[in-house]
């Protein structure tokens, strides 16, 4: 027993049109939103159920049988838009070129057409699934073999329905759906119903009398009321009910054992979906081709790489390999060690073979040295950095590929890339056998006895998946930030990490015993409250004294218990004093952890390096441990004290340059909001604009609350803040929250139109995008959970504003690493924390850099607003930030 799937076309597509934003285009300017959310959904369907049988079903015209019996059947519906009309061809151009039956015919809806199909091939025991956003199928569910998926609202929310799901829903069979609808009426179809009879009425008339038939044999017993409303629309209701009722014999060309799908040509489909703009569901549609009868992607076993690996003993022979080894695509460079030393370097041109160079002579031969300063002969690599610092060579250039930064740009949300994991998703080949060493999450091999030829078979599996990621990348247009931005910063970040930055150890030291010394105090302040001392730091321990003998009102629970997280002890701070003193020791709690962790890691030149990551964060931007530097706080008092820890070099200085409300540009430019645009163009007090045109005041009468509530309000709606989430932060009522976000709106519609034309946009297509083609993949929006779905939804809402704001300090940051290299100045990057660059200046190049890094950094995107830097110089980074 199979499984047939009937689709009403006509149905889903209108749905797609109006649940998709107008914008949604080709690049030749054919609006695409129907036809790609039909297209959306059509894989979709197929790839959960799995049909061994399909077709899609047209209305062939305006007018049925069913105009004959009522003229003004359908009458009053809105005029067909044009737009929707051109991309009707193109609906037919994809089922077409997917090989999917299509079937329409003159007199009957495509209603009609299903339930003839469905109706034979339910009859031959075959299962059958009908998709659409039509109700009238209902009717259908009367057989056991078939089922309705019905589109609830935009593209992707829906929900099956069976006899049972239909009982519930509704409150009657199947088969007494035709009169529960007929004495509803449908004012889609133009049917009026029974005056006073909706829903719960019908569905409880029909309970106790059955049918049609049973009800009006019954008028009687009804109010009075109730039966002079049934008997006056007694004719419609026999007219609604006749045209209601689906036609299941239409005298078809085809029968439900003609639906199947034909083979399909890659290359066809190909050529229509990227003139259509179709990168994603491209790459969808090519994951279900096996079902098509194409090639089959790979399955079963995974294959191990075979590799012979040769060790290179001498300078003279590592020569000769590299000369002999060419590859366009490059050569793979893997460099292994334990606890962050050294132990040999595998390079490989091919999956076939590899060299593995274990002398220190020779990867310090000048034969290597050469190799990798030379910009023309390409590298590949996986965590490439990785290699960079353990080689610890002075110039490396012409990195041509790193398979974990491009499997990161497909798949943003996973945590590690490793590089057997990603070998075997993307290629089914075993790069590492359980016996043969492992790969630490750092992406540095960990010798044992067979590390030799670990290192060999992971440079080998590099050659192989470079090519292969690259061209995923570019299917899914996302070459170019990969090539441009990504595969540059690469270099850039080893710089950063190798030159580090200086820190004055003996106020670190005072410093970190101040907060040692605060710690002390709030904890002793913490055991008075509680009247008795306990360790501060164990949860167990803390639940016991708040909720147990404080009786403080426990706010969320875990599966240990009732949750002592920030949030849990914000929303219970003003109910005890020891909750605010609680607070206030993990705040100082983690500056001390952060600043005690400092000194381990300053190495024998003075100075912390930090290890940049970027592919660690979901919405692009550059994340740092060892220390990480994103931890020190941005506006407090404790914040300015440890950067005063961050010192130049004696003769040298550093200069903080730190964009200027990146992300409110960014939202300014991408809303295209007429408010923001001005505000920013005109150079204003953003927030203070904003204040003044929700509280209907002149600009000089903004007080700091109206300031500080309309700050609030700016970014946390670029957050996807609602109005209970606003209330919290701002201390007010939900109906206060309410009010002012409303009144936001009013006056920015360009940013509530953003936001939901892109979280329409993330439904329909998976992701968003930044101005620089940067994905975010948000499997969330189509969660089970509305909790889940709307957290995909804030998500949507920010990842495009984040992330281009990331994108643009990594434009700034290779450019001004190009820039300082051009001018052969010594000045270096040495710290990248959120929106800021600091550069260490060299003796002599004080009055180049702060311009150099303004210009730079001001046109390193072209927006409708400009961009603004805030540059300062000093002896610290304190110091330099607080010179601007």
């Amino acid at each position: 027993m199979g499984k047939l799937m009937l689709l009403d076309g006509h149905s889903l597509a209108y749905r797609a049109f109006f649940a998709l934003p107008p914008d949604l285009t080709s690049e030749s300017g054919q609006v695409t939103n129907a036809v790609y959310g039909f297209t959306s959904m059509l894989l979709k369907a197929i790839d959960d159920q799995r049909p061994t049988g399909i077709c899609v079903c047209f209305d062939k015209s305006d007018r049925t049988f069913r105009n004959d019996e009522y003229e003004d059947y359908k009458a009053g519906r809105a005029e067909t838009p044009d737009s929707f009309r051109s991309q009707e061809p193109l609906i037919h151009e994809v089922l077409d070129a997917l090989r999917i039956p299509q079937v329409d015919i003159e007199g009957f809806e495509a209603d009609d057409i299903i339930a003839t199909l469905a109706t034979q091939a339910a009859a031959d025991g075959e299962d059958v699934v009908i998709v659409t956003g039509d109700r009238d199928t209902f009717q259908l569910v009367e057989d056991p073999h078939i089922r309705v998926m019905y589109n609830k609202r935009g593209i992707s929310d829906v929900a099956f329905y069976d006899e049972a799901g239909i009982k519930e829903r509704y409150g009657v069979s199947p088969k007494q759906y035709i009169d529960y609808a007929a004495m509803r009426g449908d004012s889609s179809d133009n049917l009026p119903g029974v005056k006073g009879v909706g829903e719960k009425t019908a569905a409880k008339l029909l309970g106790e009398y059955a049918d049609i038939e049973g009800i009006y044999s019954n008028l009687d017993r009804l109010t009075p009321k109730l039966r002079e409303n049934l008997e006056t629309s007694r004719d419609q209701v026999e007219l609604n009910r006749r045209l209601t009722r689906l036609v299941r014999d239409v005298p078809l060309d085809l029968t439900w054992g003609d639906c199947v799908q034909g083979e399909w040509d890659r290359e066809e489909v190909r050529k229509l979906f990227n003139s259509l703009s179709f990168r994603t569901l491209l790459e969808r549609a090519m994951k279900q081709l096996p079902a098509a009868g194409a090639e089959s992607a790979p399955a079963g076993e995974p294959e191990a790489l075979d590799v012979e690996v040769v060790p290179v003993t001498s300078g003279k022979a590592l020569s000769e390999w590299l000369d002999a080894s060419t590859s366009s695509d490059g050569i793979a460079i893997v460099a292994a060690g334990d606890s962050g030393r050294l132990e040999g370097l595998a390079v490989a041109c091919g999956p076939a073979s590899a060299a593995w160079i274990a002398s220190k002579d020779v990867w310090e031969s000048q034969a290597l040295r050469v190799w990798l300063a030379d910009e023309h002969k390409p590298k590949l690599g996986h965590r490439i950095v990785e290699a960079l610092r353990l080689l610890d060579f002075p110039e490396i250039n012409g990195i041509a590929g790193d398979t974990a930064v491009a499997a990161y740009l497909l798949d943003p949300a996973e945590s590690k890339y490793l590089l057997d994991e990603i070998a075997l998703r993307y290629l089914g080949i075993e790069v590492i056998s359980a016996d043969a060493g492992s790969a630490e999450p750092q992406g540095m091999l960990s010798l044992d006895s067979s590390g030799m030829e670990v290192a060999g078979r992971s440079a080998a599996a590099i050659t192989a998946l470079a090519p292969e990621l690259s061209l995923r990348l570019e299917n899914r247009g996302l070459s170019e930030l990969y090539c441009d931005i990504e595969l540059p910063l690469v270099g850039v970040l080893a710089r950063m990490e190798r030159a580090g930055v200086r820190l004055d150890l003996d106020y670190i030291e005072e410093l970190a015993e101040t907060f040692r010394d605060r710690c002390r105090q709030y904890e002793a302040e913490i055991h008075r409250l509680a009247g008795e001392e306990f360790n501060v730091n164990s949860t167990p321990q803390l639940r016991e004294i708040l909720f147990e003998k404080l009786g403080l009102p426990p706010t969320k629970k875990v599966k240990t218990g009732y949750s002592t997280d920030a949030a849990s002890l914000e929303a219970i701070r003003d109910r005890h004093p020891i909750v605010e003193a609680l607070l206030a020791y993990r705040e100082v709690e983690k500056l001390r952890s952060t600043v005690d962790g400092f000194t381990p890691l300053v190495a024998e030149d003075g100075r912390l390096h930090p290890r940049y990551n970027q592919t660690a964060a979901a919405t692009g931007r550059i994340s740092s441990e060892s220390p990480n530097v994103q931890n020190v706080p941005v506006r407090t008092e404790i914040g300015r004290q440890i950067r005063k820890a961050f010192v130049a070099e004696s003769g040298w200085s550093l200069c903080a340059a730190d964009y200027n409300q990146i992300e409110l540009r960014v939202l300014a430019h991408i809303s295209q909001d007429p408010g923001l645009l001005e505000a920013f163009r005109a150079g204003r007090d953003v927030h203070q604009a904003t204040a003044a045109m929700v509280f209907g005041v002149d600009l000089d009468d903004v007080n700091d609350e109206m300031r500080r509530q309309a700050k609030m309000v700016n970014y946390g709606l670029s957050y996807g803040l609602e109005a209970f989430g606003l209330a919290q932060r701002l201390g007010i009522g939900n109906s206060e929250a309410q009010v002012l976000m409303d009144s936001y709106f009013e006056k920015f519609p360009g940013v509530r139109e953003y936001m939901d034309s892109t979280v329409a946009r993330a439904t329909a297509e998976g992701f968003t995008e930044t101005i620089f083609g940067r994905r975010r993949y948000l499997p969330e929006l189509e969660h089970r959970s509305y909790q889940v779905r709307k957290m995909g939804e804030r998500m949507a809402m920010n990842a495009p504003i984040q992330g281009t704001a990331a994108d643009i300090i990594k434009v700034a940051m290779i450019r001004v690493d190009a820039e300082l290299s051009r001018r052969g100045l010594e000045s270096r990057q040495v710290l990248q924390v959120h929106d800021e660059l600091v550069i260490e200046v060299a003796p002599g190049e004080g009055d180049e850099i702060p311009e150099l890094l303004r210009a730079i950094m001001e046109g390193a995107a072209d927006l409708d607003v400009p961009l603004k830097v805030d540059v300062g110089v000093g002896s610290d980074w304190d110091a330099a930030k607080s010179g601007k």
